[in-house]
């Protein structure tokens, strides 16, 4: 055979298993699109996963900055939590103990009428 007729053979055929290559990696593509728009999370998956990407590209420091802000943020949120919670459970207790002294005052004024 020809060498050069040789070579063209090789060039198209790595020109074809290029382009199969690349169709193939656009239908993988679209097909795993597809699966996340099935699934009814896009758009809780998309603010995610756009956070992690920007975490990826900051530098040592600047994630280890970002890590220290959200942990801070996050106790921060579960304080806030916590009182409020602490906050409705002793007024609670409160407004027990108000209704149970009501009706203690209420109960003993009937008895002293009669």
């Amino acid at each position: 055979m020809n060498p050069q007729p040789e070579e063209e053979l090789q060039q198209r055929l790595q020109k074809l298993e290029a382009e199969i290559n690349s169709s193939s990696e656009r239908i993988s593509q679209s097909h795993s699109k597809q699966h996340s728009s099935q699934s009814g999370l896009p758009s809780i998956n998309s603010p995610l996963e756009r956070l992690l990407g920007w975490f990826n590209t900051l530098s040592g420091t600047g994630k280890l900055v970002a890590v220290s802000v959200g942990v801070l943020l996050g106790f921060a949120v579960l304080q806030a939590v916590l009182r409020f919670v602490s906050s409705a459970i002793s007024l609670a207790l409160l407004a027990g103990l108000v209704y149970f002294g009501y009706k203690f005052i209420v109960s003993s004024s009937r008895q002293r009428k009669q």
